[in-house]
């Protein structure tokens, strides 16, 4: 992008809304603003976790989802500054697909059971302490 923000060319296109999608300097911008706001996000998210008690699955899940995004980000540029060569970006891509299966993790992680499953769990519990207690 030359040293500015907004590329040479962002609205070169016509009809307008064609360089949202086909131009490729706002393309660029676009995935840049992406990558910047989701690492952002993550490390929000990151520096939240560190500052409540978490259960230990929770807390990996966490600290790899920081290592992931930094890594997809430190990626990209390393794409861009290459030039964009075919290893490269398909590293990008599998950077990203990575990514996205360790948010997923981290959304499940995060998950409270539901109801009839902690109802089931604490019945277990009791026939097996009743269990035990017959022993």
């Amino acid at each position: 992008m030359e040293g500015r923000f907004v590329p040479e060319g962002y609205f070169g296109l016509e009809p307008a809304y064609r360089n949202f999608f086909e131009s490729v300097p706002s393309v660029q911008l676009h995935h840049r603003i992406l990558a910047l706001s989701t690492l952002t996000a993550v490390t929000a998210f990151w520096v939240f976790a560190q500052r409540v008690p978490l259960p230990p699955t929770l807390r990996r899940a966490t600290d790899v989802l920081l290592l992931g995004a930094a890594g997809q980000v430190t990626l990209g540029v390393a794409t861009l500054l290459n030039a964009v060569p075919v290893w490269l970006g398909s590293a990008h891509q599998a950077g990203a697909l990575t990514l996205f299966s360790i948010m997923l993790f981290t959304l499940h992680a995060t998950r409270v059971p539901s109801s009839a499953v902690a109802t089931a769990r604490m019945s277990a519990a009791r026939m097996h302490k009743v269990a035990l207690a017959h022993a």
